[in-house]
């Protein structure tokens, strides 16, 4: 079997924020690095074989081979899990619908202060807040002739000010990015110590920073901590669970009437059910889910 895969897709899909598109490439940031992919598609709905680079060519500066499969998650059984989550009707719709379309592992500190930027706007602003960002605190870097900036170390947030930060655009979340940049300075917040434990013991880790609830915590979870059971619930995803699995949220003892605002309590009993249904690759369904509800919406990326 082949399963196609689409880069233009993926990073369009509101996971990853620091990318731009110049000619036939887009170029992104991740951490100290500058990643880049060429194509020579005319279209969106354009896939590769999961196997063979056809009509794409990756780059990176300072140059790391292979960047790729792990960014975009070529090494999943992408086979295995799709066949998993293709017994629900309204997944498997979307996966034929947008062929090629992936989870992303993203660099964890900079999905970390990204999310945290996140809170409470849409992907333009957050998208404008990073790059300020990393214009003001990352390094300059010249690729292929353009000028870029890799994203901020923690040290350079840390030692930020208040006003530095709030000069970046980012208003409120000045605090949360300093209470995050001090909690991973001083050690409480160890990246590879939440890769290795279970979801729920890293998501109670995450919840003790300042500025980081149920949803940014459930994105970082999945984007960059490798649990692929993590399921962000955003009012894209209760408008899906409205519409499309009341039935299951009806059977549960913990009945509520679904609305977009929802307390952190009605959040937990959400997160359980629908992660039981959808099981270990419960993060891949949420990504095929937002994506279908923004575009039926009419929503840019």
């Amino acid at each position: 079997m082949t399963i196609p895969f689409n880069p233009e897709i993926s990073i369009n899909s509101g996971q990853m924020f620091l990318w731009e598109q110049i000619g036939n490439s887009w170029y992104g940031t991740y951490g100290d690095h500058i990643i880049k992919f060429s194509t020579s598609w005319t279209s969106k709905s354009s896939c590769i074989n999961n196997n063979k680079n056809n009509g794409i060519q990756f780059y990176s500066y300072p140059e790391v081979k292979g960047w790729e499969r792990k960014v975009f998650r070529l090494d999943d059984d992408i086979e295995k899990i799709l066949s998993t989550l293709s017994n629900d009707t309204l997944v498997s719709k979307t996966i034929r619908k947008y062929p090629g379309l992936r989870l992303m592992r993203q660099e964890p500190y900079q999905c970390i202060f990204s999310f945290v930027c996140a809170s409470n706007t849409n992907i333009l602003m957050i998208r404008k807040m990073l790059k300020n960002l990393s214009k003001k605190f990352g390094c300059k870097v010249i690729f292929d002739g353009k000028e870029f900036y890799t994203f901020p170390s923690v040290n350079s947030l840390n030692k930020a000010t208040i006003n530095e930060l709030h000069s970046c655009g980012v208003g409120y979340r000045a605090k949360a990015i300093k209470a995050l940049a001090n909690h991973i300075i001083s050690g409480n917040l160890d990246v590879d110590y939440l890769v290795r434990i279970r979801y729920h013991d890293a998501k109670e880790e995450l919840l003790k920073v300042y500025g980081i609830g149920n949803k940014i915590a459930d994105c970082i979870l999945l984007f960059s901590l490798e649990k692929l059971d993590a399921f962000p619930i955003d009012v894209w995803i209760l408008r899906a669970l409205s519409r499309y699995y009341n039935w299951l949220f009806n059977e549960n003892e913990n009945k509520f009437k679904m609305t977009e605002r929802i307390t952190i309590n009605q959040y937990k009993v959400l997160s359980a059910t629908i992660r039981n249904y959808f099981g270990k690759y419960s993060g891949y369904a949420q990504q095929y889910i937002f994506y279908y509800m923004r575009e039926i919406a009419g929503k840019k990326w």
